[in-house]
């Protein structure tokens, strides 16, 4: 990494990224003189020694003209490189140095970008945008970088390392305490929210159970619109108890609140009541849930939460992406010889690989994806990763071939134990 960044650098970084996203034969950066009426070169790729453009002093005096009118000037001529005269295309890009809007000065030439192709190059004008785009990115990075190294060398002037340890110690001290302030806060107002949500849902089930318990007004209710408002508010309502829930258990997963609980689980028996709620949802949904237990497995030491709240969040994330007719497979295996538990949760849809990379984020949320329309918070899988991290696990995803696959890799305390059977 570059040790001191400053504003060469960052046109060798600007001029390297348009020379590979363009496929260009060259790029000049250029910062204009006007006491001097010449060009200063800031960044040259590729680096072979000095280039220079023979142009006849007219056709550098149209050339300036026009980049000062704040046009785009595109022309072919004669450059000779190391005493090698090449034919070649160029265009010059102005940079604008933008005024101090309170001053109303007009705005002034900085400098230009020039791409060097050869006579078969095309450039489109979004090309051509997104390089002007980028070069005033590139003058707003570099008047930043003045600004902020000539506060650092005042504050340097003024300052002693005594007294800049303490302004650390002090920062420092004050951003933990806003850390704790903002946990503290989430923490709060998640439990002031569901409170009065489990109070919502609750009414709603008594209002359903009294409303059912009236034969005419069940008959009056069966099919009119009422019956689907009412069954939305449910749905809407259990989002948002499951958003509160995510975020309380993801905050205290950060925070550590809770110690890792070992138990005895019985792997059968669990799996059966863990999935037994996805089986009546997948065959609602006209989906195939199936599962895969290896013989070997039987009783474990493992976190019974922490395994149930991973495999509850991938199966619904399977269940809600997968299509009609579509399947989903549960898998467990495990060495009798090994501590390790592994946990695979597959089915039939298919994520693009520029997803996969943001798949755990916080929020992220595959578009178009829900095909179900069901929602959600984007927190499921971030709650998984956290989980199984909290385990010392692993956890990959891979999609390709129309399948998606979450494998959860888990350490269990002790070795798999089989179940013998007299």
């Amino acid at each position: 990494m570059h040790s001191h960044i400053d504003s060469t650098y960052l046109c060798q970084l600007t001029a390297a990224q348009i020379q590979e996203i363009l496929v260009l034969n060259g790029v000049l950066i250029q910062q204009y003189q006007p006491q001097l009426h010449r060009w200063l070169t800031l960044a040259q790729l590729p680096d072979i020694g000095q280039l220079t453009l023979s142009l006849e002093p007219d056709k550098a005096a149209e050339i300036d003209r026009r980049l000062h009118e704040r046009e785009i000037v595109e022309f072919t001529a004669m450059t000779t490189v190391m005493n090698i005269n090449i034919c070649d295309r160029y265009i010059f890009v102005p940079l604008l140095e933008q005024p101090d809007v309170a001053n109303h000065e007009r705005i002034e030439l900085w400098g230009r970008i020039c791409l060097i192709g050869n006579l078969n190059s095309v450039w489109t004008a979004q090309d051509l945008s997104w390089v002007q785009a980028l070069g005033q990115q590139l003058l707003t990075a570099m008047n930043i970088l003045s600004r902020f190294t000539a506060t650092n060398r005042q504050h340097q002037v003024k300052s002693s390392p005594l007294s800049d340890l303490a302004e650390l110690i002090e920062r420092i001290a004050e951003l933990e305490s806003k850390c704790q302030q903002k946990d503290e806060f989430i923490n709060h107002i998640s439990h002031d929210l569901r409170a009065p949500l489990m109070n919502i849902k609750m009414a709603m089930r008594m209002l359903k159970t009294s409303l059912d318990a009236d034969p005419q007004i069940a008959e009056l209710l069966s099919g009119h619109r009422a019956e689907k408002y009412l069954e939305i508010l449910e749905q809407e309502c259990d989002r948002e108890v499951d958003l509160i829930n995510n975020i309380l258990e993801l905050q205290r997963l950060e925070l550590a609140i809770e110690p890792v609980e070992i138990e005895p689980v019985e792997i059968g028996i669990w799996l059966s009541t863990t999935i037994e709620p996805f089986r009546h949802r997948a065959r609602s949904d006209r989906q195939r849930l199936s599962t895969a237990v290896s013989e070997s497995i039987s009783t474990l030491e493992v976190d019974r939460f922490g395994l149930t709240k991973i495999l509850t969040e991938l199966l619904n994330n399977a269940c809600k992406y997968t299509q009609v007719d579509g399947q989903i497979i549960v898998a467990i295996d495990g060495d009798p010889h090994s501590e390790w538990l592994t946990i695979v949760v597959k089915n039939q849809t298919e994520i693009a690989a520029k997803h996969l990379p943001h798949i755990f984020e916080q929020f992220y949320r595959i578009p178009g994806s829900d095909r179900s329309r069901q929602g959600g918070s984007g927190l499921g899988l971030a709650l998984v990763q956290k989980l199984v991290r909290q385990l010392n696990g692993q956890i990959q995803v891979a999609s390709t071939g129309g399948w998606t696959e979450f494998a959860v890799k888990l350490p269990v305390s002790g070795r798999v134990r089989s179940l013998n059977v007299s």
